[in-house]
């Protein structure tokens, strides 16, 4: 055998790559972040038991695909031979440091070569939420589908969106506290409306509280997601679909059971995306039954722990960066605008239909999404916060300035 030799294919900087696989049960995506080594134009990842399900799915289907920054490959994926184990380990150790690949990989139970089918297509590496690299201006420029942009956006997420949001504490901290709130108000009967739904990770949570859950959403792609995942949890029976935007969600009455519910909710900014959002409220007002109640979030045009934070480092054009609207935000590596607001005038679109029962800040304290790994360094400092968010996230005037703020709404 020929001696490998390494191949340009990415930065020598590059420590880690994602391997996204097919699930063998769920046919559902399987993302891990591995160490790996470029050699002869191959990727080489080691895993420590050869029964990971990483490993297994990409040696059952022969394939996966490989996120390395902006750049997406199609691989045939295949065990290495003894020989190419040898040289990864040598390589590992050279990239990574004999410690760590002694420690960690010296009794490897699986090595994976990865062959690229093609060359590498570029798909924006999926940021922090603000971490935009097109100003409005630009985007705006030439004929636009917003609706077509926003879908396009989220279908691109669509396949890595759980895992980021998994990655990220300040998220699920959000999404655990507002499936909470949203559970206060369901009855064991109920079926819930949802709008933007995304891949379904609340629906296939909240559809075990309840008869059921009709989600909506306007990416295609995230309703095929919520429907493969609803199958493979076994919530098929209880979780139904369709594509709809926010503005069209009156449609839903075709398969919501008697056209109505009396439960409807919107989660993790759906709702900013939504460009007619005057046309909302009297399209829910038409599936809501009297005396219902909406939940719902949407990201606040000023977040008090985000100003606070960046003017302690003495990052003065950073404290406010929501104030002109709309703004770009990054989803799925693509940048799309979206519409921030203040609670009160969030609040005074949906006058005189609903009033407003409860409203909350999501969080008042803690920080916004995009620092939660700043937040995470030093949680064991300012843990405390989260004991306190409990009670002060619902007082005023710290419901007003989260990062987001929560509603509950009631149709009069």
């Amino acid at each position: 055998m020929t001696t490998l030799e390494a191949k340009p294919w990415v930065s020598p900087g590059d420590a880690f790559m994602r391997v996204i696989s097919r699930g063998r049960v769920t046919d559902l995506p399987h993302i891990v972040t591995v160490r790996f080594v470029s050699i002869d134009g191959s990727f080489f990842a080691l895993s420590g038991r050869a029964e990971s399900d990483w490993v297994q799915n990409v040696v059952e289907s022969a394939g996966a695909k490989l996120r390395l920054g902006d750049l997406v490959y199609e691989t045939k994926a295949e065990p290495a031979s003894q020989e190419e184990m040898t040289i990864t380990l040598e390589r590992f150790s050279r990239k990574y440091g004999r410690v760590l690949t002694e420690d960690w990989y010296a009794k490897a139970g699986a090595c994976i070569k990865f062959t690229p089918s093609g060359p590498p297509s570029r798909r924006g590496a999926v940021s922090g939420e603000l971490e935009v690299k097109t100003e409005f201006a630009d985007w705006r420029k030439g004929p636009r589908d917003y609706y077509a942009d926003v879908a396009g956006a989220f279908d691109s997420a669509s396949e890595e969106y759980d895992f980021t949001i998994r990655k990220n504490f300040i998220n699920m901290w959000i999404r655990k506290r507002s499936i909470e709130e949203l559970l206060a108000y369901a009855k064991p009967e109920d079926v819930l409306l949802e709008v933007g739904c995304g891949t379904g990770a609340e629906a296939m949570e909240i559809a075990r509280h309840v008869a059921g859950v009709v989600a909506t959403d306007i990416s295609p792609r995230m309703i095929e997601l919520v429907r493969q995942k609803a199958i493979a949890r076994r919530l098929d029976s209880r979780v139904r679909t369709i594509q709809l935007a926010a503005s069209q969600i009156c449609e839903a009455q075709r398969i919501l059971p008697g056209g109505t519910t009396r439960l409807a909710y919107s989660f993790n900014g759906a709702l900013n995306c939504e460009p007619s959002i005057d046309q909302f409220p009297s399209a829910l007002e038409r599936v809501l039954e009297h005396g219902g109640y909406f939940v719902c979030s949407i990201r606040n045009n000023l977040c008090l722990s985000e100003a606070l934070i960046h003017g302690l480092f003495l990052q003065f054009d950073r404290m406010a960066p929501r104030k002109k609207q709309p703004i770009m935000v990054s989803v799925g590596g693509q940048d799309i605008p979206s519409y921030y607001y203040s609670p009160s005038a969030f609040a005074r679109l949906f006058k005189p239909l609903f009033r407003v029962k409860r409203t909350i800040g999501l969080p008042a304290l803690l920080p916004p999404a995009y620092l939660s790994d700043a937040y995470f360094r030093a949680r064991k400092v300012l843990s405390f916060m989260e004991r306190i968010e409990s009670v002060a996230g619902g007082t005023f005037p710290l419901n007003q300035f989260g990062d987001q703020t929560l509603f509950v709404f009631q149709k009069d």
